[in-house]
């Protein structure tokens, strides 16, 4: 073993302490710690980027969580935000950066920046028959207007490719 110091004083002016490379332990951090820190930041950057397979296990996923679901919304809203959100909370690839595009008969274009993949959901909403009691003991409600709100169940299908 080596009768160097693992640290040596710099020799630059400063009172701080560097890696001593006459040392085998010094010149090994000298030489494995850039490579650690390379390995940090790509790995940082590939969790925060979508990945073909995630955006499109993601999307997978969210159309399955979407397929059944109430929500409380109106039939002319743009329902982009729910495919966006079910993609979210599915859990699979960075969670930001899912764009929605509304095309028309409830399809919608989801994509990422990150990828050149895109899919195409198709949502359908139908007026919930046992919506929840909001107000106890009060008659039943006339059908809603398309621009009312209501509950609806969705129903939702994805194919690969931007919607036409």
């Amino acid at each position: 073993m080596s009768e160097e110091p693992v640290f040596v004083r710099s020799r630059w002016g400063t009172s701080r302490y560097v890696y001593n490379h006459r040392n085998p332990v010094g010149l090994a951090l000298i030489i494995l710690t850039p490579l650690v820190a390379l390995g940090l930041l790509f790995g940082m950057r590939a969790g925060s980027t979508w990945s073909e397979g995630e955006l499109r296990d993601a999307v997978r996923q969210g159309v399955a969580d979407l397929d059944g679901r109430r929500h409380y919304t109106s039939l002319e809203s743009n329902h982009g935000f729910l495919i966006a959100e079910a993609v979210r909370e599915s859990g699979i690839g960075p969670g930001h950066g899912v764009e929605t595009r509304e095309e028309h008969d409830g399809r919608y274009t989801v994509s990422t920046d990150d990828t050149e993949t895109e899919y195409c959901v198709h949502i359908t909403l139908t007026l919930d028959e046992q919506p929840p009691v909001l107000i106890p003991g009060a008659e039943d409600l006339p059908p809603p207007s398309p621009g009312m709100l209501a509950f609806y169940l969705s129903h939702a299908t994805f194919s690969e490719g931007a919607c036409h």
